[in-house]
């Protein structure tokens, strides 16, 4: 595939969506306006025209009437034109994807497992007791592979948690969203150790954990650390390892968590953004923007593994 290919793409795209747009706009029109002016002239008959008051409230009537008409047949026509477009939406995305996000995979990662519309399972996460896994769970963009010979899995995560006020009325509250990636380490230990950073306003539930005060107060300023086995916590959490952890928590404005689990490092990035996301398809795409802009996203995990050295 060519950006020419990918272009062409998302012009169709466009040109499909424009057109059932315009067929939407059509239809509304003379629905709204055949459907108001049967009222008017049927009710027409009944008014008395000397009466000013009651013209003017037909008049107000028979406009409120095609408002709201017109409203009810544009929010129809927004998830007709959704349907029917959905398919190309997909096609384009899918190209994107491909052109941009799977080429660039290939040439940075070994071993590359990229699906784009795939999740990173809700119990993984869950099994680290880092933070409440609420009430709604989704994920995309899943990735896994190698750099510099250390596997890790990667994909977007967005977690929220339901509320009822007093008054019956539901919301939901974003616990987490960002990235959530897993490396594999080359360092045995048995018990979990979660270091979360103090704006990463995510809580451990897991009262197995105590909090631990580590040898550098600098660190400890940073972030609260909790470990099931304290001695293991020092083991790990030794000068050069927090020197490397302060450093991504730089990198990622003080809103990460680092849980060390089964010979794997789990790092939750809870930055409110969804990475390999594509261009909008409503203007013409920037080739080399939009490669920038998936480097970018892909340093984030070489970052983390030349920052905290975890290959050989």
């Amino acid at each position: 595939m060519t950006i020419e290919d990918l272009e062409q793409i998302r012009i169709n795209y466009i040109n499909k969506k424009k057109a059932c747009i315009y067929k939407v706009f059509q239809v509304a029109m003379l629905l709204c306006f055949g459907l108001a002016s049967i009222i008017f002239l049927t009710n027409l008959p009944k008014l008395d025209l000397t009466k000013t008051s009651m013209l003017i409230e037909f008049l107000l009537t028979f406009l409120i009437t095609a408002l709201n008409l017109s409203v009810l047949s544009f929010i129809i026509g927004f998830f007709y034109v959704l349907a029917k477009t959905s398919d190309d939406h997909k096609t384009y995305i899918n190209a994107y994807k491909y052109y941009f996000i799977t080429s660039t995979f290939m040439k940075v990662f070994t071993d590359v497992v990229y699906f784009h519309d795939a999740e990173m399972p809700r119990s993984e996460i869950a099994s680290t007791d880092m933070m409440r896994m609420g009430d709604r769970y989704s994920s995309n963009d899943y990735t896994q592979a190698k750099y510099k010979g250390v596997g890790f899995r990667q994909a977007d995560v967005w977690i929220q948690e339901e509320h009822t006020d007093s008054d019956g009325d539901t919301t939901y509250v974003t616990l987490f969203r960002g990235r959530y990636i897993i490396f594999d380490l080359n360092k045995d230990f048995t018990k979990k150790l979660l270091v979360a950073s103090k704006n990463f306003n995510a809580e451990k539930h897991d009262n197995t954990f105590k909090r631990v005060e580590l040898e550098s107060n600098q660190f400890n300023k940073r972030f609260d650390v909790f470990a099931q086995d304290g001695f293991e916590a020092f083991y790990l959490l030794d000068p050069a390892v927090m020197e490397r952890i302060m450093k991504l928590d730089e990198l990622h404005n003080g809103k990460i968590m680092v849980c060390f689990l089964d010979r794997k490092m789990h790092i939750a990035i809870n930055n409110h953004v969804d990475s390999f996301e594509p261009a909008p398809a409503n203007r013409p795409i920037d080739e080399k923007k939009e490669f920038d802009k998936v480097i970018n996203d892909i340093k984030v995990i070489t970052n983390i593994i030349d920052e905290v050295k975890l290959a050989k």
